[in-house]
């Protein structure tokens, strides 16, 4: 008897997702017991991108200035591939697109980061002549 009214103490919630998240879902012996974990998993911790709020600050994002960097004109190509990276940091709530010509070339370091906190780093190629286009490594 105990059992069954432990069974009826919890609170029913209803949200909304995808079909295919629902058919996956469905699939699950114990979909309750998922998803209590889940979201027991999930609010462990702040979201670091928006600190709990449920809302990201909007475009708080740094990106460092070129000119200040000495990298001079972008060819079109490099210039797409940066607004490629500040896109992806925008998506992924980083705070900082930090820029620098590399040492050994004309090619430009990047850091992404949230905070202190690095996402990604690397390398955007550039052409060394206008007419000279070079794509990112595989």
């Amino acid at each position: 008897m105990m059992y069954s009214i432990m069974l009826y103490m919890k609170t029913r919630v209803t949200f909304r997702v995808a079909d295919d998240l629902a058919m996956t879902l469905r699939s699950l012996p114990n979909q309750t017991a998922f998803v209590e974990a889940a979201l027991r998993e999930a609010l462990r911790e702040s979201c670091p991108a928006c600190g709990g709020t449920g809302r990201a600050a909007g475009s708080g994002l740094r990106v460092s200035n070129l000119r200040s960097q000495s990298i001079g004109p972008l060819s079109r190509d490099s210039a797409l591939q940066l607004k490629t990276l500040v896109a992806l940091a925008r998506h992924a709530a980083a705070t900082d697109v930090r820029l620098e010509r590399a040492r050994a070339s004309s090619d430009i370091d990047f850091i992404v980061a949230r905070g202190d906190t690095v996402l990604t780093r690397g390398t955007l190629p550039t052409a060394k002549t206008p007419g000279e286009a070079r794509s990112w490594p595989s």
